[in-house]
């Protein structure tokens, strides 16, 4: 259910780096997305019950799909705040809608083990998906670019926006 929009984003401190803010941005950056995802399950946690599981379900992965264009076309702060609040929006619409639709999906009598999946895929995302985004921005040539299939090197709307960012932690280590 989750990837990499949970817990912090592994490149921001690239983003730091680039656009030069504080410390105290960087926590705010981080608190758009713990906001956004508390708002959308407050107020439109139930919206699936309404809609159905499927709308609410795409409109997660079109948040997600322009969260991962706001982080790849970031030259400013701005597009880091609105890829963080869409990943919040995403994460938030996917948490409601496919922890119901596991639920529902359980066969009759079934409903403890359904509701022990959905926490078991839900804690493997919140821990798995900042595993990979922070090898990638460790490893992977473009740190700020090869995050996502949308932003792979085969993507048309590729763009080198984080290439040549100095990693501090990596020359200290060697």
């Amino acid at each position: 259910m989750h990837d990499r929009h949970h817990a912090a984003h592994p490149a921001l401190p690239l983003y730091q780096q680039k656009f030069g803010f504080s410390e105290l941005t960087v926590t705010v950056v981080y608190a758009v997305y713990a906001f956004a995802v508390i708002g959308v399950l407050l107020l439109a946690g139930n919206v699936s019950d309404a809609v159905g599981r499927r709308p609410v379900l795409l409109w997660g992965l079109g948040c997600a799909a322009a969260s991962a264009v706001c982080f790849l076309c970031a030259t400013a702060l701005g597009w880091l705040y609105a890829g963080r609040l869409l990943s919040g929006f995403s994460a938030g619409l996917f948490t409601g809608a496919a922890t119901a639709y596991v639920m529902e999906s359980a066969p009759p009598g079934k409903t403890a083990r359904a509701t022990f999946v959905a926490t078991a895929v839900n804690m493997g995302g919140l821990g798995c998906g900042p595993l990979l985004a922070g090898i990638l921005a460790e490893y992977a040539p473009g740190p700020c670019i090869c995050r996502s299939p949308c932003t792979s090197p085969w993507s048309p709307a590729r763009r080198p926006s984080c290439s040549g960012f100095r990693r501090p932690w990596r020359s200290a280590a060697r």
